[in-house]
């Protein structure tokens, strides 16, 4: 039987990460993603954008591109909240609420893309600490033209 002591632990150290994350977005930092994602992750994005992809690798360079310094996406702010953990030994699964708000650049001057919704993640623990293995990502409600954070990409 696990100590409670130790799940208390994980719990706090899996909230770190989805921290770390916004930190890691935010500062367009994105080559930094592996203090959250396991190399192999599966991101299902298909609620939102249609897009499911497997590996840290892809999900980072469509960041680079919508998102980046040459893309139509200024600065951002993303908040995590109402974070769920349920750790069982090396593996969790949580699911966080989460709030993101997108300036627009260029022709987008102005204006913002914001979105709320939710991430449904199974975590693995690695030598290098919590990481998110799968993500289920979905938007329960967006304001604002979505161009601002696809208007370069090939993205749906």
């Amino acid at each position: 039987m696990t100590d409670r002591l130790d799940i208390l632990w994980d719990i706090r150290a899996i909230e770190q990460v989805y921290f770390r994350y916004c930190e890691v977005i935010d500062a367009k930092a994105f080559d930094d993603l592996a203090d959250v994602f396991m190399a192999d992750a599966v991101q299902d994005y298909r609620s939102s954008n249609g897009i499911l992809e497997k590996g840290l690798a892809p999900l980072v360079e469509r960041l680079h591109r919508n998102m980046g310094p040459q893309s139509l996406c200024g600065g951002t702010q993303h908040n995590v909240f109402n974070i769920r953990v349920e750790p069982d030994g090396d593996q969790a699964a949580a699911k966080a609420h989460f709030y993101a708000v997108h300036a627009g650049r260029e022709h987008l001057e102005g204006l913002r893309y914001s979105c709320w919704g939710q991430y449904d993640d199974r975590w693995r623990r690695t030598p290098s600490g919590w990481r998110v293995a799968e993500r289920l990502y979905r938007n329960f409600l967006t304001e604002g033209p979505v161009e601002i954070i696809r208007g370069r990409s090939a993205c749906p």
